[in-house]
C-alpha cells in the first residue's frame, strides 16, 4: 500500500494549474491504476462484508485526487455525493464482492476482479466528470459507470479464468509472513507487485 499512499499524497499535494493536458491525463492514469490495484489488494483479505469499509476510502481518495488534478478541492462529503451519482451500484457491487468470497476460489477471483473493476470505473467516470467541468448528467454518469465496470471486470476475469497461480502465490506470501520469514512491509510490497500484474 506504500505506492498507493505515496501516489495519493503526491497528487493531493501537487499543483496541476500549469500542467499540460497530457501531464494531467498521465497523472489520472497513474491514480486509476494505483487505486485499482489497492482495491484488489484489499479484496484479498478473507473476511466478507468488510470490503466496502476498506475499498470505499480508496475510491474516495481516487475521486479527490482526480478532482485535484482538474483544479477542484473536495472534502469527503462532496466526494460521497459525487459517488452517489453513480447510483446504488457501488453499494450493491461491494456487497456482491463480500458474498463472492463465500464461494471457494472462483468467488475469490471474482471478488478481486470486481474490486479492481469497480475502482477503475469510479476513476474513469470521475475523470470524465471533472474533465467536463462537472456538467455531466447523473444518467450519463450511471451509463458510463456500468459500461466501464462491466468491460473491465470481464477483461480481468477472462485473463485469470482457471488461474490458481495468483491465489497460490498470495497464500505463499501470507504463509511466509505468518512464519516470520518476511515483514508486514515486505508482504504488502510483494502483494502489490503481484496484483499490479493482475
Amino acid at each position: 500500500m506504500s505506492q498507493y499512499l505515496d501516489t495519493i499524497h503526491r497528487v493531493l499535494d501537487g499543483n496541476y494549474d500549469d500542467a499540460t493536458p497530457e501531464e494531467k491525463a498521465q497523472a489520472v492514469r497513474e491514480m486509476i491504476q494505483v487505486c485499482s490495484v489497492a482495491a484488489a489488494a484489499v479484496a484479498v483479505q478473507p473476511f466478507p462484508l468488510i470490503d466496502a469499509l476498506l475499498i470505499s476510502p480508496v475510491q474516495i481518495a481516487l475521486v479527490q485526487a482526480i478532482a485535484r488534478i482538474h483544479g477542484y478541492k473536495l472534502d469527503q462529503k462532496s466526494v460521497v455525493e459525487i459517488l452517489s451519482a453513480f447510483g446504488a451500484a457501488l453499494v450493491t457491487q461491494n456487497l456482491i464482492i463480500a458474498a463472492a468470497k463465500l464461494v471457494p476460489f472462483a468467488g475469490w477471483i471474482v471478488g478481486i476482479s470486481m474490486a479492481y473493476a469497480l475502482t477503475w470505473a469510479v476513476g474513469e467516470v470521475a475523470e470524465y466528470y471533472f474533465k467536463n467541468g462537472r456538467g455531466v448528467s447523473q444518467d450519463d454518469l450511471q451509463v458510463m459507470f456500468k459500461k466501464v465496470y462491466h468491460a473491465k471486470k470481464a477483461e480481468k476475469e477472462a485473463a485469470h479464468k482457471g488461474d490458481t497461480t495468483l491465489k497460490e502465490k498470495l497464500q505463499q506470501l501470507k504463509d511466509a509472513r505468518e512464519a516470520g520469514m518476511i515483514t508486514e512491509d515486505e508482504f504488502n510490497a510483494k502483494k502489490e507487485s503481484l496484483l499490479a500484474g493482475f
